[in-house]
């Protein structure tokens, strides 16, 4: 049982360390000049490191998705564990292109299409990527 307390005071620890690098990461691209935020932009494979788990049920929902005619069903239920995974995040006042319909929506609607006709396509996990990419 300590183990397990311990690991979890670690692990809060680790996250708490992550998020203080990158609230330093923020500050020094919004004082530094266009390299610190060129350098805050690319670091997409931290963003991907962050979300890890909807990766992963993206990759199983893409693996049901497989199944001929049904695989519209498993990209729309993805699609909603998507949209509250990342929540409606939209602020009022911000533009169409700002909301999650944009963000969710529209990369599984349109690769579902694809999904349809191809039924290879992994809709899932390049809807998951988009959303993240986007954040």
């Amino acid at each position: 049982m300590a183990d397990t307390v311990e690991n979890q005071t670690l692990s809060r620890l680790g996250q708490m360390r992550r998020e203080a690098q990158l609230a330093r990461d923020v500050v020094k691209a919004a004082t530094g000049g266009p390299a610190a935020k060129a350098k805050l932009a690319l670091s997409f494979g931290k963003k991907v490191s962050e979300h890890w788990l909807i990766l992963a049920t993206a990759v199983f929902f893409d693996i049901l998705g497989l199944i001929p005619f049904v695989n519209i069903v498993f990209n729309a239920i993805f699609g909603m564990i998507l949209f509250l995974y990342f929540g409606p995040k939209s602020k009022p006042g911000s533009g169409f292109l700002q909301s999650e319909f944009v963000k969710i929506v529209l990369p599984v609607g349109g690769l579902s299409i694809f999904d349809f006709f191809l039924d290879i396509v992994p809709t899932c996990t390049g809807a998951a990527l988009i959303r993240i990419a986007l954040s």
